[in-house]
């Protein structure tokens, strides 16, 4: 396959980055050593986590991709905007700042990849950490009514 990728560079014209070109293993084997792979006169590195656009694909028996970045982002977003909204006292300035700058970070790409349940549970509980601080809510009971 790589001997493909090498021809059709000669072909078109084109240089493949082997500094910026990782590779993963996703499957039963996975952990299991291999050759080094080269492209171009340069050699792949093994990765066990990579981004591509803003997915974080992670190798592993099966595909799955970490959603630790997003909380991230995400906690970095929401603090900014309720920081600096919370001088206006009112929740539905916030909501309306949280809906196109927060959420964005939780559900993309949520549609084209299986999340696992853990991952699920994570971006949930940053929903119900913003639904805490904008509402003042204390008693997690009432998160659930929300929803």
């Amino acid at each position: 396959m790589l001997k493909i990728c090498e021809q059709f560079a000669l072909d078109f014209d084109v240089k493949f980055n082997t500094l910026n070109s990782v590779v993963t293993r996703i499957g039963k084997r996975f952990d299991a050593s291999c050759e080094p792979l080269i492209l171009c006169g340069g050699v792949l590195q093994f990765v066990d986590c990579f981004k591509y656009f803003v997915v974080h694909i992670v190798a592993g028996k099966r595909f799955s991709c970490s959603v630790k970045n997003v909380h991230m982002k995400f906690y970095r977003t929401f603090n900014s905007i309720y920081y600096r909204s919370k001088g206006a006292s009112s929740e539905l300035v916030s909501i309306q700042l949280f809906k196109p700058y927060c959420l964005p970070f939780i559900l993309y790409a949520t549609e084209a990849v299986p999340l696992s349940k853990s991952s699920i549970r994570l971006l949930d509980n940053c929903m119900k950490q913003a639904v805490v601080k904008i509402f003042k809510v204390h008693d997690t009971d009432n998160i659930e009514l929300i929803r």
